[in-house]
């Protein structure tokens, strides 16, 4: 059946080109996410609000922000009126381009920020999506990132000077966040000022997924900063299990080598530790080089007061060595020992011109210890000194008597306290992780393992701050519309996540591998697409609209079976593009 179309549409009854692209693939995945409905539920119009409703309306941001990797709201309206015909033939809706001015797409900004609207979006999608995908919830990864910004912090509740990751000051928001693994799924996200510790972010993110996915005995990963006790304590009070390494030498500093030396005494073995890919299927042994870590553990109660009830639980101290760890921190260790054994000669240069010498004790030792503390050095070097004193008569000259002129030099001798060094370096590499989880949920291995797949959690945020999604700078001024933004943003995240999991679950299942995905190599095949590239290979898709006798018919062009394989990987029906060519 032919699609006509209305020739008032067509300028001067002349062919009309509109992209069509990687549209209708966005299109068909927002909605058998439910996003439209799920948004209109949570974000009641104004009384005065025409046309589509704000889900509709967000809906159709995310598709122009998906595919055009651009979160500006000026452009969008344009966007819009380019592929009018497009967007209504997927949704069902008759479109208008002031449906998507600037002052709109701010008041859906605005909802968005709401708490409550916002919190109801995020239940009401998170488990439409575990129901309709059957998504693995049995781990979930708690992490927060900042964003810098160029706004004004005097002027501002969010935007607020912090300390970012690499350890500069900047006018930053926080955006805490957790994720369902393996899948890199957003599943709640908070935006809190830019000066706010990280610490106290992570029980009301716990709360919220744990509301959300409603069950019990969830592994809580996360980082240090998830490591407080009180922290702790409320994940293993909500009967779930926790791992994260510890903040040992601000919270336990003695920790560590009390752990390493009772272990030394015990003379007791470690387990290595293997990747997947290196493990024999045939029970044998693997090659003891390609080992990645070395482990051992121990046990202890903890105690920690949670909503005025005290909490007792035992708590299994993973002691992890990694290798590759080890050398780096290795490496440092003697760099610093190097540098800082200079600089301790230094301080006591011989007598010459243009050498200030140290002339009091006092000051000596002040030298020495600011040099252990720039090279964190202490207890590794010990020290001889003496002063040098040597004394000349000066005779009388104009109103100065004849006197005694005395100079003091002091003689450092500097040694390496070698045993201070060797267990030092006998320490590097070792970390403590801390699990409430009992041996048969999280064996030592898979425990080691699990922690150092974070970076599923890191690939979030680099996607929010990469080109895809482009979470800063931000182009908006008010706080409640930058807050809405980056929400909607997450919104988007949570797209590319699922498709992701989808693809490779479905080729995992068929065990067929997709080509024609990487520009430049369409013989390179993958069995683990992301979401960005299956979208990219939509590029130069074009509707036709041919005008014929007071009506139109359209020509889909560019549609090859590399796109017809992706929508089937993707769970889509063809008709997403079918329906947009005559018959």
């Amino acid at each position: 059946m032919a699609i006509l179309v209305d020739m008032t549409s067509i300028a001067d009854n002349q062919p009309k080109v509109e992209r069509v692209d990687d549209i209708p693939v966005i299109y068909g995945m927002l909605e058998r996410m439910g996003i439209e409905g799920i948004v209109d539920e949570a974000i009641k119009a104004h009384g005065n609000w025409q046309g589509l409703s704000p889900g509709q309306v967000i809906v159709v941001w995310l598709m122009y922000i998906l595919s055009e990797q651009n979160h500006k709201m000026e452009p969008v309206q344009q966007w819009v009126g380019r592929r009018l015909h497009l967007l209504e033939t997927l949704t069902g809706s008759a479109l208008g381009e002031l449906d998507f001015t600037d002052d709109r797409l701010a008041m859906c900004l605005r909802d968005l920020s709401k708490p409550s609207a916002w919190h109801a979006i995020e239940e009401a999608l998170g488990r439409r999506l575990l129901r309709v995908y059957n998504l693995p919830s049995e781990t979930l990864r708690l992490d927060a990132t900042v964003g810098s910004v160029y706004h004004e912090a005097e002027q501002s509740a969010l935007f607020q000077v912090g300390k970012a990751k690499n350890g500069q000051y900047a006018t930053q928001f926080k955006l805490m966040l957790g994720s369902l693994d393996p899948l890199g799924l957003p599943l709640v996200v908070d935006v809190e000022a830019g000066n706010v510790a990280d610490d106290p972010l992570y029980v009301p993110s716990y709360q919220r997924a744990k509301a959300l996915l409603n069950r019990a005995e969830i592994l809580v990963v996360g980082d240090s900063k998830m490591s407080a006790r009180t922290t702790r304590g409320t994940i293993a009070a909500g009967q779930d299990y926790y791992l994260t390494p510890l903040a040992d030498k601000k919270d336990e500093p003695d920790l560590l080598e009390a752990v390493l030396e009772e272990w030394l005494v015990e003379e007791a073995a470690s387990l290595p530790i293997f990747l997947p890919e290196d493990l024999l299927g045939d029970g044998r042994a693997p090659d003891p080089t390609l080992a990645i870590a070395c482990a051992f553990e121990v046990t202890r109660l903890q105690e920690a007061v949670v909503a005025a009830a005290t909490v007792t639980w035992e708590e299994r101290l993973l002691v992890v060595r990694s290798y590759s760890y080890q050398q780096s921190l290795l490496a440092g260790l003697r760099q610093r020992v190097e540098k800082a054994e200079a600089a301790l000669v230094a301080l006591t240069p011989p007598r010459q011109r243009g050498k200030a010498q140290i002339q009091s004790e006092e000051a000596l030792l002040a030298a020495i210890a600011k040099i252990e503390q720039r090279h964190a050095v202490h207890g590794f070097f010990t020290y001889t000194y003496q002063p040098e004193v040597t004394e000349r008569m000066r005779r009388a000259y104009q109103d100065q008597p004849v006197r005694v002129e005395r100079r003091v030099r002091y003689q450092l001798t500097v040694q390496r306290h070698e045993a201070a060094i060797a267990a030092a370096e006998a320490a590097c590499g070792w970390r403590i992780y801390a699990t409430n989880a009992p041996p048969a949920r999280l064996p030592l291995t898979t425990a080691v393992l699990t922690y150092r797949d974070q970076i599923v959690q890191e690939n979030i945020f680099r996607r929010l701050h990469g080109k895809f999604l482009s979470l800063t700078p931000l182009y908006v001024q008010r706080e409640d519309h930058a807050q809405g933004l980056i929400h909607l943003l997450t919104l988007a995240a949570r797209f590319l996540a699922l498709g992701d999991y989808l693809a490779r679950e479905a080729l995992a299942l068929t065990g067929e591998t997709l080509m024609g995905v990487y520009a430049g190599n369409s013989n390179r095949s993958t069995a683990r697409p992301t979401t960005e590239r299956m979208l990219k290979a939509f590029e130069g898709i074009t509707l036709i609209l041919w005008p014929q006798g007071g009506q139109c018919s359209t020509i889909l062009t560019g549609f090859t079976h590399v796109h017809a394989q992706i929508l089937a990987i993707l769970g889509l029906q063809p008709s997403l593009f079918s329906a947009l060519h005559s018959a």
